[in-house]
C-alpha cells in the first residue's frame, strides 16, 4: 500500500468513527428526551393504573432481553468486521439464537411472573414477542456497528422514539395498558425490520464482506461471548439493587427523587459506552490503525465526559427545578457528585474499549465485579448516613479506585499503539488460535 493509500484509509476509518459515533451520542440525548416525554404523555392521557402496568411490562422485557442476548450483540461488535463473507450467516445465526431464547424467556415469566404484570389473555399471548422485539431492538445496535454502520442504528432509535409516542396519542382513546405497549412494540418492530433488510443489502455489497474471514477459532468466540456476558451480568447488578436498597431504607419519596435524578446519570452513563461501540468495530476492521483510532476515540471520550459533567451542573438543578422543587433539593446534590465521577467513570470505559480490541476482558471483568460489590455496600451505609446523596458518595470513591486500576494499563496500550501500530495486526493471531473458524453455510 502507498503512503497516500494509507493515509487515505486511515482518513476514512477516522471519518467513520467520528460520524458512528456523534450520530449515536445525539441520537442517545435525543431519544432520552423523547422517553420522557412518552411517558409524561402517557401519564397525562391514560389511567395511572394502565401507565403503571405499563412501565411494569416494559421494563421488566428490558432486563430480559438482556439476558437473552447471550452476549451476542457484543461478538457482532467485535468480530463482524472480521467476518468476511460469513458475515451474513452469522448475523442470521445469531438473530435466530437471540429470538429462540426471547420467546422462551418470555412464555416462562409468563408462567411464573406475578398476576398484577399479566391483566389479560392478550398481554400474556403478547408478551414474549414484546421480549422477542426489545432483544432484536437492541441487538441490532451493536450488529449495525460490526458492519461500520452504527449511524444506522441512531437512525432506528429516533424513528422509534417519534413512531411510538405518535402511536401512543393515537391510541389514548382506549386508555388501557396493552395500548402503551402496542404502541412501543409494534414500532420497534418495524424498525427492526427496515434496519435488518438494509443490513442484509450491506453485507451482500460492501467490498470488506466479499473478502475471506479471518476469523479465531470457535472455542476463542465462546470465551470471548462468556466473558462479555459475565461482564454484562456484573454491571447490570448495581443499577437493579440501588433503586431497591433506596425504597427500603429511605421510602418512597427518596426513591422517586432518586429515580429522576439517576435517569440523567444513566444517560450519561449511555453516553459513554456508545462512544466505545464503533471505536471496537473500526479498531477489527483496521487493526492496523489501532493508534490513530484510540487516541481519537480518547479525545471523543474526554470532551464528553466534560460537557456531560457541565450539563448535569448548569441544566441537570434546572431541569429537576421543572419537575418539582422537592425533587431538585432531594438530588441537586447527585447530580454535583456525579459531575466529579462521570470524567472517573470515562476512564474505565475507555479500557473496557481497549480490553473488547484486545480480546482480554479478564481485569476489567474483575474491576467491575469488584465495584459492583463495593457501590452496593458502600450505598447502604451511605444512604443510612446522608440518605439519597449517598449513592454518589459511594460512587465517587469506587469510581477513583477503579479509574486509578486500569489508568496504568490505559498508558501502556496506547504508547505500545503509537510505537508499534502493527502490533495489534500480530497479535490477532494467538497461539491458542491457529486454527480459523470453518466457512460453512
Amino acid at each position: 500500500m502507498t503512503l497516500a493509500g494509507g493515509a487515505s484509509t486511515e482518513q476514512g476509518a477516522q471519518r467513520n468513527l467520528r460520524l458512528n459515533t456523534y450520530s449515536l451520542v445525539l441520537a442517545n440525548l435525543l431519544t432520552a428526551v423523547l422517553g420522557l416525554v412518552f411517558w409524561g404523555v402517557a401519564a397525562r392521557l391514560y389511567p395511572a393504573e394502565a401507565v403503571g402496568i405499563g412501565a411494569a411490562v416494559l421494563n421488566s422485557a428490558v432486563m430480559l432481553s438482556a439476558l437473552s442476548m447471550l452476549s451476542i450483540d457484543s461478538l457482532f461488535e467485535r468480530f463482524l468486521p472480521a467476518a468476511g463473507t460469513r458475515a451474513g450467516y452469522l448475523l442470521q445465526r445469531g438473530f435466530l439464537v437471540v429470538a429462540a431464547a426471547a420467546l422462551v424467556a418470555g412464555a416462562v415469566t409468563v408462567f411464573v411472573g406475578p398476576d398484577s404484570l399479566f391483566v389479560s389473555g392478550a398481554m400474556m399471548l403478547l408478551y414474549p414477542l414484546v421480549v422477542l422485539e426489545h432483544c432484536l431492538f437492541t441487538l441490532e445496535d451493536r450488529a449495525t456497528a460490526g458492519l461500520g454502520v452504527a449511524r444506522w442504528a441512531a437512525l432506528k432509535n429516533i424513528f422509534h422514539a417519534v413512531a411510538k409516542l405518535l402511536a401512543l396519542i393515537a391510541l389514548a382513546w382506549t386508555g388501557s395498558a396493552l395500548s402503551i405497549v402496542l404502541s412501543w412494540v409494534v414500532t420497534g418492530a418495524v424498525a427492526v425490520v427496515v434496519v435488518f433488510r438494509a443490513m442484509r443489502r450491506r453485507y451482500r455489497s460492501e467490498p470488506m464482506f466479499q473478502e475471506p474471514p479471518t476469523l479465531p477459532p470457535r472455542r476463542v468466540l465462546l470465551r470471548y461471548s462468556g466473558t462479555a456476558y459475565a461482564l454484562m451480568a456484573v454491571s447490570a447488578i448495581p443499577p437493579l439493587a440501588l433503586p431497591l436498597l433506596i425504597l427500603s431504607q429511605s421510602g418512597p419519596v427518596a426513591s422517586a427523587h432518586f429515580a429522576i435524578t439517576w435517569s440523567m446519570i444513566a444517560a450519561l452513563y449511555m453516553t459513554l459506552h456508545l462512544i466505545v461501540s464503533p471505536y471496537v468495530a473500526e479498531v477489527a476492521a483496521h487493526p492496523d490503525k489501532v493508534g490513530s483510532l484510540s487516541r481519537r476515540m480518547v479525545i471523543m471520550m474526554a470532551a464528553g465526559a466534560l460537557i456531560g459533567s457541565t450539563g448535569l451542573v448548569v441544566v441537570g438543578p434546572f431541569a429537576l427545578g421543572l419537575v418539582g422543587g422537592d425533587y431538585r433539593a432531594g438530588g441537586e446534590g447527585l447530580l454535583y457528585l456525579a459531575a466529579f465521577f462521570i470524567p472517573l467513570a470515562a476512564i474505565t470505559v475507555v479500557y473496557e474499549g481497549f480490553a473488547r480490541v484486545k480480546r482480554r476482558l479478564g481485569l476489567i471483568l474483575a474491576v467491575r465485579g469488584v465495584a459492583g460489590v463495593l457501590v452496593i455496600g458502600g450505598s447502604v451505609v451511605a444512604i443510612g448516613e446522608w440518605g439519597v446523596i449517598g449513592v454518589g458518595w459511594a460512587h465517587l470513591v469506587v469510581e477513583a479506585v477503579a479509574a486509578a486500576v486500569v489508568l496504568v494499563p490505559i498508558i501502556g496500550f496506547l504508547i505500545r499503539s503509537k510505537r508499534d501500530p502493527q502490533w495489534l495486526v500480530r497479535s490477532s493471531v494467538r497461539p491458542d488460535d491457529d486454527q480459523p473458524v470453518p466457512v460453512t453455510s
